[in-house]
């Protein structure tokens, strides 16, 4: 008898401990509210992207954002610079990258280059536009990778001008990416990966 209260009154103890356990746990912050501490939105008009605030190097009209910063407005034409916190090969010569809240329509479909046609060249993945006579007006490519689209739906283009190479984006209707870069053969190489990484580091930032 004396055996069975024993066991009886150690059950109760242990159970009373682990209740307390249980309640006494911390209650972790899920993922989700981990990754939005800290962030800071900038809204480019319909468009919501959140930063790390250490990752923006200058918002036009405000200046460099601090860490008390939460959330900022883009005004229409005002731009965003930062620079990739990834390694970019450094033949790319890429330092700021900047966007812009603007809409603007594709080159392919601008008046004066609506008779250009892609042409193949050396490098694969890349074709040069040209017009049906006479010399283009722009020395001007595209990517032809069918994922290397802008907003539009049109294939990505860039065009060079030594000693740049200008690649301008319409990610959404209210952003545009601008990334200067060199205008040497490392670009033709090299920079369809590293676009390819850009375009996904951004978009992996807007708020849906």
């Amino acid at each position: 008898m004396q055996r069975l209260l024993i066991s009886f009154w150690v059950a109760i103890y242990w159970g009373i401990l682990s209740s307390t356990q249980v309640l006494a746990a911390p209650i972790e912050p899920s993922p989700t509210q981990e990754a939005q501490s800290g962030l800071l939105e900038l809204r480019f008009g319909a468009t919501t992207i959140a930063f790390e605030p250490s990752e923006i190097n200058w918002v036009s009209g405000h200046g460099k954002p601090s860490s008390s910063d939460s959330t900022l407005t883009v005004g229409r034409n005002a731009s965003v610079f930062f620079r990739p916190p990834f390694d970019i090969p450094a033949c790319l010569d890429i330092g700021q990258v900047v966007l812009i809240n603007q809409t603007i329509e594709p080159i392919v479909r601008q008046r004066l280059f609506l008779d250009y046609t892609p042409r193949s060249t050396e490098f694969r993945g890349i074709s040069q536009l040209r017009p049906p006579s006479g010399r283009p007006i722009l020395d001007l490519y595209q990517f032809e990778a069918s994922d290397l689209k802008d907003f539009w739906g049109e294939q990505i283009t860039f065009y060079r001008e030594p000693p740049t190479t200008n690649v301008k984006i319409q990610l959404t209707r209210d952003t545009h990416l601008r990334i200067p870069a060199t205008a040497q053969r490392c670009f033709f190489e090299r920079g369809e990966a590293t676009i390819r990484q850009l375009i996904s580091f951004i978009t992996g930032k807007i708020k849906k």
